[in-house]
């Protein structure tokens, strides 16, 4: 059996916002959406940020107002893998560097989706 990339588990389904929406703007289309992220694209459908879960926690105990521009909080150039990338490969980028979110590009750097820390484990529920 070939080991499971990132294009068998990914979601491909993508949220996502223009630097230029507020932050209130984003966390309704997240929560919307039921996704622990958004990407935030630029007009080529090229990832230049993204905000989580745990940006919306830290902005909130910083008071910062839900109508500031997502370009201000956003983490810039995120990390993205490729859809062949093996999951093994992407488990340990998300592991070093405490992410639970991987935008997934091609090989334009388009955006075709985003892997999550969940997306890998309903994956291996399937073998226990």
């Amino acid at each position: 059996m070939a080991p499971l990339t990132v294009g068998d588990v990914m979601t491909r389904k993508i949220i996502w916002v223009r630097e230029d929406e507020t932050l209130k703007d984003a966390a309704l289309k997240m929560t919307t959406s039921d996704v622990g992220c958004v990407l935030v694209l630029d007009d080529d459908g090229r990832c230049i940020g993204i905000l989580t879960e745990r940006d919306f926690v830290r902005l909130f105990a910083n008071d910062v107002e839900s109508t500031s521009l997502v370009r201000d909080y956003m983490t810039k150039n995120p990390i993205t893998v490729k859809e062949m990338t093996s999951i093994a490969e992407a488990k340990n980028i998300m592991a070093t560097h405490r992410f639970r979110h991987l935008p997934v590009t091609d090989n334009d750097e388009h955006v075709i989706g985003v892997l999550s820390i969940r997306d890998i484990v309903e994956r291996v529920q399937l073998y226990i």
